[in-house]
């Protein structure tokens, strides 16, 4: 039996945490707030969605202002190569511009979002909008997650993305 796993948030990172854990066979939900996943993605790079940049993947800790060594083990493990060829093989061309910056041939921040959309669907993740999450308790070994309706949801894991 597949472990299940609750993701709380549908913006970028809720969506990749999703893709990743349904891509590891686990039974994943996906809760998010709003009407629609990616809602702050449709504003990024005004509106078009600036992916990451196509440098040397070394380079791109120099832009990190901050204790860069904390984001090593993330990026080095999810490289901004493998970022591009995610949004290549889920339907969404890529194109690259002055300083290296990625966006989506088309200009529409809406492509990436279809993309990471068709991903989660693909993968069979249960997306639930419109859902705001009250609680979240531990109960016996597991997970146990509560919308403001009285709706819940048990899992062996909760990934907080928002």
């Amino acid at each position: 039996m597949a472990e299940k796993i609750i993701v709380v948030g549908g913006g970028a990172a809720g969506m990749m945490a999703a893709v990743a854990a349904a891509q590891r066979h686990a039974d994943v939900l996906l809760l998010e707030r709003n009407e629609k996943l990616g809602k702050k993605l449709y504003l990024t790079g005004k509106g078009r969605c600036n992916v990451t940049n196509a440098c040397d993947t070394q380079d791109l800790f120099g832009q990190i202002l901050r204790n860069a060594k904390f984001m090593y083990s993330a990026i080095y493990t999810y490289d901004n190569f493998r970022v591009m060829d995610f949004f290549e093989q889920n339907g969404v061309p890529l194109k690259t511009e002055r300083g290296g910056r990625v966006f989506p041939v088309s200009d529409h921040s809406s492509d990436v979002i279809r993309g990471l959309a068709q991903a989660l669907k693909r993968l069979g993740v249960t997306v639930r909008l419109h859902t705001r999450i009250s609680s979240i308790q531990k109960e016996q070994g597991r997970f146990v997650v509560t919308d403001t309706d009285g709706r819940t949801a048990a899992a062996a894991k909760v990934i907080l993305a928002t």
